[in-house]
């Protein structure tokens, strides 16, 4: 499961968002990073961080992230890519080798902005590696912008890495990107605006009420629908003018595709939105909501935080923040 967007603001704040939708309690914490900081890679090298960053992870025996913004203004999230999602079986001599839970960290910690990761995507390949948490190679694909507003997708398809272009700033799940993008021509025909009316035959047809321009929007939870329906609400939200107003306008859009608990059950357990991100590109701010509480927290990338010589892990507040007006 799961949905991404790209957001911007009218003065240039950039955002990337997403849901966590996942069957399995991931248990993400807020985390940073440190610059400086070492990490051994699951096919050998110990890796310091050249960038420090803040995301939601999970420590293991290593942390392991699944989303995060740097210090640069990079943002990365990845997403589940069932059935499509191929990578190399064994390392490859010459290159840099990454598990798919690895990438995020990688970039992250050392890539600047999009153009420089699309030098060095060349240097990378993915291999196929069971995640330690799951005990499962897990299929995924890529989401990432910088403060330019760019936004490009990461799919492995068992070729050589390569960049897609992302012109539409929505990513969800399987099929592929430009399957997604594709199938907007099925939906050409809706609009914030009400139909007029129409005459059949020797009847006036009028609509029922307001929003009829949005009739034929999906509404359901598969990756598709939550396409379109996040395309269509980014395409038509009045754009916010400040930053406040622009993360409110994203909660927004995000309650649109998230998924409540118990609305989508499979053998593995229940398929939920966990949390919700926002990625502050411009100002290198990470917002978190998680699913057991109403209330929003913030983390900013400060010079303190990102010398610090080990990672910052934060508790997520639970619970409904109320303000009691009597």
């Amino acid at each position: 499961m799961c949905t991404s967007i790209r957001y911007q603001t009218e003065n240039g704040i950039n955002f990337l968002a997403r849901t966590m939708d996942f069957g399995y309690e991931i248990e993400g914490q807020p985390i940073i990073i440190p610059r400086n900081y070492h990490w051994e890679l699951e096919f050998g090298g110990d890796i310091p961080t050249k960038y420090g960053y803040v995301g939601t992870g999970r420590r293991m025996e290593k942390f392991m992230f699944a989303d995060g913004v740097n210090e640069c203004g990079l943002a990365m999230v990845e997403l589940y890519f069932p059935n499509e999602a191929k990578y190399e079986s064994q390392p490859v001599e010459g290159k840099i080798n990454l598990a798919p839970h690895e990438l995020l960290s990688w970039v992250l910690g050392e890539i600047s902005n999009l153009a420089e990761l699309k030098e060095r995507i060349s240097e990378l390949v993915i291999v196929a590696k069971e995640n330690p948490l799951l005990g499962n190679v897990i299929p995924l694909h890529y989401m990432i912008t910088d403060e330019t507003g760019e936004s490009i997708v990461i799919e492995p398809d068992g070729q050589a890495l390569k960049i897609k272009e992302n012109p539409i700033h929505v990513m969800t799940n399987s099929p592929e990107i430009e399957w997604h993008i594709k199938n907007l021509n099925n939906y050409i025909g809706l609009q914030p605006h009400n139909f007029k009316q129409k005459t059949v035959g020797e009847y006036a047809a009028i609509p029922f009420g307001q929003g009829s321009g949005t009739f034929g929007l999906p509404g359901g939870y598969t990756s598709p629908e939550r396409f379109v329906r996040a395309a269509y609400l980014l395409q038509f939200t009045s754009q916010a003018k400040t930053t406040e107003e622009g993360v409110m306008s994203i909660l927004h859009i995000l309650g649109n595709v998230s998924v409540p608990k118990g609305t989508i059950l499979d053998d593995e357990g229940d398929d939920y939105t966990q949390y919700r991100s926002i990625l502050n590109t411009t100002e290198k701010v990470y917002y978190l909501m998680n699913h057991d509480s109403n209330r929003l927290v913030s983390i900013t990338l400060t010079e303190e935080m990102l010398s610090r010589k080990e990672p910052t892990i934060y508790e997520i507040p639970r619970g409904v923040q109320l303000t009691n007006l009597n």
